[in-house]
């Protein structure tokens, strides 16, 4: 055979082989490599309904209060940063009214966006609701549901639900993506055909549960226990949730070939009906007079514990529990390229901001920045007063 030709067909080999012989995760790879906010496109999807009675958020004049917030930050005008950042929405709720919301770059107030990794706190949610109707414990060791870890390596009976919500199971992740893609931990993932195989048969235990460690096999090992606890897929759970909420918009899930939700980046919604998760936060989990977010998960999402510093980015010290990163008192979902929502008790704020692959800054500048928005916010009312 001619050299030309050796040296192709072997490196083909060895990704099939690398790949374990999985042709349709292999072609995503190499077709795709790195993730998108537009992949939901392409992804199959299982669908979430705006709620048969939707509520709609009320209304108050604040564009101009957060404007001149604004900028006391310096730098662009409020219009000008989000247009040239590459957002599509910025939703902005105070005292648990839309104040302000803008729209740009191809986003709209009814056009649902891929919000990444903001999907583990949404999951954290529905997890706490299945807790609430007994049907299972944050107590509990992953091997209670999928015993077929505990047969792998016994370490993984030492990992409860709520280490792997915290990211501190033990479990090792590699989140480097890099030739030949493959064989890394992220794509494994973002890219399966089969994930509730991968999270069964590739997450590694290489310490005891208790240190931070950022983690996309955990979330799915989380809803595979989920899926199992209550015989019921993610969309479902979530469609009982948008009801309760009174989401008035859709939503959905990106699946996998065999109908298993990315439970770590999969949920596309709207960036008003977002909100409505943070607000939960703020109402003490209540929703016209009906408890929605059980009183534990509120709790549990406010924690002190979770104010202790997990990681750094860029020199900010972050905290990290129950699916909230934590920025002081104020919470915060992120998702890649720049999917924040931040709430702020502090204020009564919520701030969601929604974008495409582009972001002029990173997620902790940005969750930083809205975080900042917010205390100003307060001041200004606190001043008219």
């Amino acid at each position: 055979m001619h050299l030309a030709w050796a040296l192709p067909l072997a490196l083909l080999g060895y990704l099939v082989w690398a790949a374990d012989g999985d042709l349709g995760f292999l072609w995503r790879v190499l077709r795709h490599r790195e993730s998108s906010t537009a992949d939901y496109r392409w992804k199959r999807a299982a669908r979430v309904a705006p709620a048969p009675v939707p509520r709609p958020w009320p209304t108050t004049d604040g564009c101009g209060a957060v404007a001149a917030a604004w900028a006391d930050d310096g730098g662009d005008t409020f219009d000008r940063y989000l247009g040239h950042g590459d957002a599509r929405a910025l939703v902005v709720i105070r005292d648990g009214a839309l104040a302000c919301e803008w729209y740009g770059n191809g986003g709209g107030a009814d056009r649902p966006q891929a919000v990444m990794s903001v999907s583990k706190t949404v999951l954290g949610l529905i997890v706490a609701r299945a807790e609430a109707a007994g049907r299972l414990a944050l107590t509990e060791p992953i091997t209670a549901r999928l015993p077929e870890l505990a047969r792998r390596d016994p370490r993984f009976g030492a990992i409860t639900l709520a280490a792997l919500l915290d990211m501190r199971s033990g479990i090792g992740f590699d989140e480097a993506t890099r030739f030949p893609w493959v064989d890394q931990d992220g794509p494994r993932v973002y890219y399966a055909s089969d994930l509730r195989r991968t999270v069964l048969t590739r997450p590694r235990v290489v310490a005891s549960p208790g240190g931070f460690h950022y983690n996309d096999y955990a979330p799915n090992l989380v809803g595979l226990a989920l899926e199992r606890a209550t015989a019921t897929p993610l969309a479902v759970a979530t469609q009982a949730l948008w009801d309760e909420l009174g989401a008035a918009g859709p939503a959905q899930w990106s699946v996998d070939d065999r109908g298993f939700a990315w439970h770590e980046s999969g949920l596309v919604l709207t960036a008003r009906d977002l909100a409505r998760i943070g607000q939960l936060i703020l109402d003490d989990g209540v929703v016209a007079g009906r408890a929605v977010a059980p009183p534990a998960w509120i709790a549990r999402s406010r924690a002190s514990v979770g104010r202790d510093e997990a990681t750094r980015f860029a020199g900010v010290a972050l905290g990290y529990h129950n699916g909230w990163w934590r920025l002081g008192e104020d919470l915060v979902a992120m998702g890649r390229y720049g999917q924040i929502m931040v709430v702020a008790p502090a204020t009564r704020t919520v701030i969601v901001r929604l974008g495409g692959d582009h972001p002029r800054e990173t997620n902790v500048a940005l969750a930083s920045r809205f975080a900042r928005l917010a205390a100003r916010m307060g001041y200004a009312s606190a001043g008219a007063r």
